[in-house]
């Protein structure tokens, strides 16, 4: 997988407008990759560096343990240093 397209691509922001009147479903449209799956980019300069799935779940996961909330992609930013 690229990284999200090198950070092109753009999560929208999740709006849901409800409808007292009408029921609502949700459903997944996009579905988690193996864990060994590599994440990298493919356009140069690369914006991240590259990890795996399991990377991220478990960076995710530290995250919300010790911050409260998920930090997610910045934390696989490649530095600028």
């Amino acid at each position: 997988m690229q990284a999200w397209s090198n950070g092109v691509y753009r999560s929208v922001e999740h709006r849901v407008v409800t409808n007292k009147f009408k029921e609502r479903f949700s459903t997944a449209f996009f579905l988690c990759p193996s864990y060994d799956t590599e994440i990298l980019s493919c356009v140069e300069p690369c914006l991240y560096r590259k990890f795996t799935f399991r990377e991220f779940r478990q960076q995710v996961q530290e995250d919300v343990k010790n911050f409260g909330y998920k930090i997610g992609l910045p934390r696989f930013l490649v530095s600028t240093n």
